[in-house]
C-alpha cells in the first residue's frame, strides 16, 4: 500500500467501522447462492469473481477445523476452490486456523475509505476533458454497452461472464456510471448506497484514454450522488499495486480503512 494512506484510527474521520464496511462491501456484491456455516457465509457464483465465491468470516463457527473441512467439500463439489476474504475483523485465530491448514494469499488490497459531505455537491463539468465527452449516470437498468466495455476492459470474455455478471451487477439499486466520448464509453464506475455507506467498483477506463481524469470524475460523480442518497461516506477496494487508483484514491481524501486479502487453500488429493 502506499505510503500515503494513513489509517484511519488516527484521522478521527466520519467513516465506518470495519466491521461495518465489510458488511457493505458484501452486501453491494452478494453472491448469487449462500450457505451459512455458525458465522461464516459461504458464497457461490460459479466461479464469477472472487468476491461472489468466498467465504465471509462475520462470526464464530465453534470447531474451526471441521468448519474448514465443510467449507473446502461444499467447494469442491461446486468445482472451486476453497476461498476465504479475510478483512481486519476477521477473527485472528480462525485465521491462524487457516494458515496451518496451508491457506495462502492469493491477493491482497486495501478497503479505502472517505467522509463524505455538503462539499461533495454537483459534479464538476466535463467541458475541460473533452469537448465532446459525457457523463451519464443509469438506476438501476443496467445499459448493455456498459456492461460490454466492463467486462471487456476488465478481461471478462467466457459466454459464463456476460451471462453471470447481471445477476450481481443488478442487485440492489446500483447506479451505472459512464464517460464517454464521441458516441463510445471510455470509463465506468458502479455505485451502491447500503445503511449509509457509498461503495464503488467496478472503476475502470479504457487503456487508450487513460492519463485524461475520467476516472476521478467518475469517482466525484459517485461521491455526489452518494451523499444525496444519504451516505455518510464512500468506501473502495483497492488491490495492491494499483498505484494509479491509489494515486487518485489519495488525491480525493481517502485513507486506508484496513486490509482484505483472499486466502486460497491448495488443492488436496486422495491417494491413488
Amino acid at each position: 500500500m502506499s505510503a500515503e494512506f494513513e489509517t484511519l484510527a488516527t484521522t478521527g474521520s466520519s467513516t465506518p467501522s470495519v466491521e461495518d464496511a465489510s458488511r457493505a462491501l458484501r452486501a453491494s456484491w452478494p453472491a448469487l447462492d449462500e450457505q451459512r456455516l455458525g458465522g461464516w457465509a459461504l458464497g457461490f457464483s460459479e466461479g464469477f469473481t472472487r468476491r461472489a465465491n468466498s467465504v465471509w468470516m462475520l462470526g464464530e463457527v465453534g470447531d474451526v477445523e471441521t468448519a474448514i473441512g465443510t467449507v473446502e467439500e461444499a467447494y469442491r463439489v461446486r468445482g472451486l476452490p476453497s476461498r476465504f476474504l479475510t478483512t481486519d475483523s476477521s477473527d485472528s485465530d480462525e485465521v491462524v486456523a487457516l494458515r496451518a491448514f496451508g491457506y495462502v494469499t492469493s491477493l491482497s488490497g486495501g478497503v479505502l475509505a472517505r467522509a463524505l459531505g455538503p462539499a461533495d455537491g454537483p459534479h464538476q463539468s466535463l467541458a475541460g476533458s473533452h469537448p465532446s465527452a459525457v457523463l451519464s449516470a443509469s438506476t438501476p437498468q443496467l445499459p448493455p454497452d456498459w456492461l460490454d466495455a466492463w467486462l471487456t476492459w476488465s478481461g471478462r470474455r467466457l459466454p459464463s461472464d456476460r451471462r453471470l455478471a447481471p445477476r450481481i451487477l443488478r442487485q440492489g439499486t446500483p447506479s451505472f456510471l459512464s464517460v464517454s466520448v464521441d458516441g463510445s464509453n471510455v470509463a465506468t464506475a458502479r455505485l451502491s448506497v447500503l445503511d449509509g455507506i457509498g461503495v464503488v467498483d467496478c472503476l475502470v477506463t479504457a487503456r487508450a484514454s487513460r492519463g485524461r481524469g475520467y476516472a476521478r470524475l467518475l469517482l466525484e460523480r459517485a461521491q455526489h450522488d452518494a451523499f444525496a442518497l444519504g451516505a455518510s461516506s464512500c468506501l473502495a477496494m483497492v488491490v495492491d499495486g494499483n498505484d494509479a487508483s491509489l494515486r487518485l484514491f489519495d488525491r480525493l481524501g481517502y485513507h486506508r480503512l484496513g486490509a482484505f486479502r483472499y486466502l486460497e487453500g491448495p488443492e488436496r488429493t486422495g491417494c491413488c
